[in-house]
């Protein structure tokens, strides 16, 4: 991707901060699921915050592995799949670690669900290890900053919005198991 780009390559910015959008929507809604979790699993007050812990854990154990790649095969990965190759594959690990959910709420398994958490989270780690030099890549580098900016900006508002709508969706669904049961 060259840095002496005239302008700045919307086509590709505005997806790229959609998905820093989701990356504050995410991380911000993990606290809101604890209590949900809690419950649903019948788990303690410590076994509960293993939620948080899968999550954030994922992100040192993710750089370490993209570390230990990059040594061991004596270059830069990220550089060496390119910056969308790389965002994609982070996107899929975080997907694989979604699908997890479904067999994990079928199964009442809080280990299977932790595990979920864990791979979205090793899935954050390589897409945000990638994303920043992308969104300055994608126009001249004199407004790198500012493109970063916007979307820092944009994660912030979807850390803002994120535990507010989970919290509603969570309402709701209470509310309509409730009417149904009753």
């Amino acid at each position: 991707m060259s840095t002496n780009q005239i302008k700045t390559n919307w086509a590709q910015f505005i997806p790229l901060v959609t998905v820093f959008f989701f990356w504050g929507f995410v991380a911000a809604s993990n606290d809101i699921l604890i209590p949900v979790f809690k419950k649903a699993f019948d788990l303690s007050q410590g076994e509960s915050q293993l939620v948080s812990l899968a999550f954030y854990v994922a992100y040192t154990v993710g750089s370490l592995i993209y570390m230990l790649v990059s040594f061991m095969t004596k270059g830069d990965l990220i550089n060496r799949i390119g910056y969308k190759n790389s965002l994609a594959l982070g996107l899929l690990i975080s997907a694989i670690g979604t699908l997890l959910f479904y067999p994990a709420a079928n199964l009442n398994s809080f280990p299977l669900m932790l595990s979920g958490l864990f791979i979205v989270g090793l899935g954050f780690s390589l897409q945000q290890t990638v994303a920043n030099p992308l969104a300055i890549a994608l126009g001249p580098i004199t407004t790198g900053s500012q493109r970063l900016t916007l979307a820092g900006g944009i994660n912030n508002f979807g850390t803002t919005i994120g535990p507010l709508i989970v919290s509603f969706a969570i309402l709701v669904l209470r509310f309509l198991v409730v009417e149904i049961l009753l």
